[in-house]
């Protein structure tokens, strides 16, 4: 088989992982509720808990997605190694579709997170630093912020900076997950720069969906 055909079989395969809609489905059977009417509307770990209050069920569903990564890694790395492909062109593309799956899942029309977590899962397989560079980034920023979007949006920006002069080798795998992360956060920016965007806004439980 021609190098072509599995490089969209990882692709398939890791987008449907991505896309398994976690936090819609865990919501939904322990509340009835619809995790997408609350909150900022994100099917994602953090909304779990603006919509529940509940830590074992948020705990849970962080479990999940970092598991989906690290299943879409283990799909990937698996495919590299049984037929002698590029191990980190291979792993470019299962990180970029498993967390494009994640933020537009086919299962939601198209909708879903921001990939925090699914993209956690996958590098903490691919290499435990790159998630290690992104939480000194995320931690340092919302301890001086308080907010801590802005503080996933640094983590994400400074993690394939980072990686570029510690870890050269995993940049092309990092630069188009952190792109679609980016992409995914950046309508809340418009709020951190006037003010209205919650800072730690996990702690509120039942807002309305965030029009912003």
């Amino acid at each position: 088989m021609s190098e072509i055909y599995y490089c969209i079989f990882v692709a398939i395969a890791t987008y449907l992982l991505g896309a398994i809609p976690n936090a819609y489905i865990i919501v939904k059977l322990t509340t009835g509720q619809n995790i997408m009417k609350h909150g900022t509307g994100n099917v994602g770990t953090m909304n779990t808990h603006r919509a529940t209050g509940n830590k074992l069920t948020t705990i849970f569903v962080l479990l999940l997605e970092l598991g989906k990564g690290m299943l879409a890694y283990l799909v990937t790395s698996i495919i590299a190694k049984k037929y002698e492909l590029d191990m980190l062109s291979l792993l470019q593309i299962g990180a970029f579709w498993n967390i494009l799956g994640h933020n537009y899942s086919v299962f939601l029309k198209f909708k879903g997170g921001k990939g925090l977590a699914t993209a956690a899962g996958f590098l903490l397989l691919t290499n435990p630093l790159l998630v290690l560079f992104w939480f000194v980034g995320f931690a340092v920023t919302t301890a001086i912020s308080k907010y801590m979007v802005l503080g996933q949006m640094v983590g994400t920006i400074l993690l394939p900076i980072i990686s570029a002069v510690l870890l050269p080798e995993y940049v092309r795998v990092i630069v188009p997950a952190s792109a679609l992360i980016a992409i995914a956060h950046l309508p809340r920016m418009k709020g951190v720069l006037t003010g209205k965007e919650p800072k730690m806004y996990y702690k509120e439980r039942g807002a309305k969906k965030d029009k912003k």
